[in-house]
């Protein structure tokens, strides 16, 4: 999931998913759907836990459509699942426990990402650790813009990411935007909901341009 001259995006699958509120068979047809609208760097399946691991009948048929079109597919949390699935990586939580035991158990190979939310101090501890992007809350575009303009780390901005404040929050210089429902719940499909993100980013200045 290296980074790319533009902002790209990082599909969240519903977390509904795991819980089992959402039947993968009635969420597959929207899932691929979404690659033919367009450019597609990673997909996140949200919602897993070390608790508690995805079954391989969920992760499989997903990891087989976005390996498919070229894009990343990673487990939030659960490093065993992410080795055993052959998935490309996993999301952890922003400590540097955390972040040494994924790298130790996935290699170099795979992509380990770090969960900060709202926080300065574990993002720029997580950016000293083996990790290849970090996650930041999308609701503060002034951090996303300070880590933009200070680190050379990739960034995702997560959490409620729309088409309205998108181009905020793209304008910051981050790397990637995890979209979920604003992809899988677009009006006219998540086709079209790729399309328009992947619109707004290729039209995108970037900062110091």
């Amino acid at each position: 999931m290296a980074s790319a001259p533009h902002c790209r995006l990082c599909l969240v699958t519903p977390p509904e998913l795991v819980s089992g509120g959402l039947a993968i068979e009635h969420f597959l047809e929207s899932f691929a759907a979404a690659f033919t609208g367009g450019d597609v760097a990673a997909v996140i399946l949200s919602g897993a836990s070390s608790a508690e691991a995805p079954p391989v009948t969920l992760i499989e048929p997903l990891r087989d459509i976005a390996q498919a079109a070229d894009a990343a597919f990673l487990l939030q949390s659960d490093v065993d699942a992410a080795a055993s699935y052959h998935c490309d990586g996993v999301l952890v939580a922003a400590e540097p426990a955390s972040i040494r035991a994924a790298r130790s158990r996935l290699g170099s190979q795979y992509i380990v990402g770090a969960d900060c939310g709202t926080s300065r101090h574990a993002a720029m501890i997580a950016g000293e650790e083996d990790c290849d992007f970090v996650v930041l809350d999308a609701g503060d575009p002034e951090l996303l813009a300070w880590w933009a303009e200070l680190m050379e780390l990739p960034c995702v901005a997560w959490g409620r990411v729309t088409l309205e404040n998108a181009p905020a929050l793209i304008a910051t210089g981050i790397e990637f935007l995890a979209v979920g429902d604003a992809v899988w719940n677009h009006p006219e499909g998540p086709k079209a909901g790729v399309s328009a993100f992947n619109a707004l980013c290729a039209a995108a200045v970037p900062p110091g341009s």
